[in-house]
């Protein structure tokens, strides 16, 4: 399943950059919106949106720009978060992808209805893939929440709380909110195309593993505490100093 929950997918990046200076509002009048390909495997998602048609067109845009063919809206709301999640039905015959939708006030909630949903009909495999709620920056894809599950006492305590690193190339940045059960959730403020995602993390000794549960991205490597509040680590991606900008719950 491919999501399309960017500004540049039919925005140059200037008007990006300007969007997320002015973002503002009453969170309450704005609209979040989804529309979906199931043909073609492919969701958009609009939020931030001053009006429902500006929330869907954007919504079908964003399907369209992502690869989706068939678009259709799936479902609009004003001042609230809506989760969508995805599963595999499959058996001799067929395979079918089963959406699962759910909407509440608060991203977590939503998210947790839209498994629920999934897992009516697929009885396990269920992946949570957005969480977009209409107060989110207009500029950016939405972030998710934590993963349920985790294991106390698998990372190291220094990687826990809210993180920053500048994306080189660009004004903007990843955010990373890491636990200590060892989960974790990243999204961009970048306008570089990466997606949002959100797994399990082991570090101890200065190393560490990192896998997603939403998409298909694994890493490893090593880490070290270069001063008070900084964390460099060298993995695929090479080696980056990230700056702890709040607590877990942040």
């Amino acid at each position: 399943m491919k999501v399309g929950d960017a500004c540049q997918l039919t925005h140059p990046v200037q008007t990006c950059e300007s969007l997320a200076k002015t973002a503002a509002g009453n969170p309450a009048s704005l609209y979040v919106s989804f529309a979906v390909s199931e043909a073609y495997d492919v969701v958009g998602i609009a939020h931030g949106q001053a009006t429902k048609s500006a929330a869907e067109q954007l919504a079908l845009a964003n399907c369209k720009a992502a690869g989706g063919k068939d678009c259709e809206v799936e479902h609009t709301d004003q001042g609230t978060c809506v989760g969508f999640a995805v599963g595999v039905l499959a058996n001799s015959a067929v395979t079918l992808t089963k959406l699962g939708f759910g909407w509440s006030k608060d991203r977590t909630t939503a998210g947790t209805y839209a498994l629920a949903d999934c897992t009516k009909t697929v009885s396990q495999g269920c992946k949570l893939y957005a969480t977009s709620c209409s107060a989110d920056n207009a500029a950016y894809p939405s972030r998710l929440p934590l993963p349920a599950g985790g294991k106390p006492g698998s990372v190291d305590s220094v990687w826990v709380g809210a993180w920053e690193i500048d994306v080189p190339g660009t004004d903007g940045r990843w955010v990373w909110q890491g636990s200590a059960n060892g989960i974790y959730e990243l999204h961009s403020e970048a306008f570089d195309g990466t997606p949002t995602n959100a797994g399990t993390i082991t570090a101890s000794g200065g190393h560490y593993t990192i896998h997603a549960t939403n998409i298909s991205w694994d890493d490893s490597g090593t880490y070290i505490v270069s001063a008070p509040g900084t964390l460099t680590a060298t993995g695929k991606l090479g080696t980056g100093t990230w700056r702890k900008i709040g607590g877990e719950d942040e």
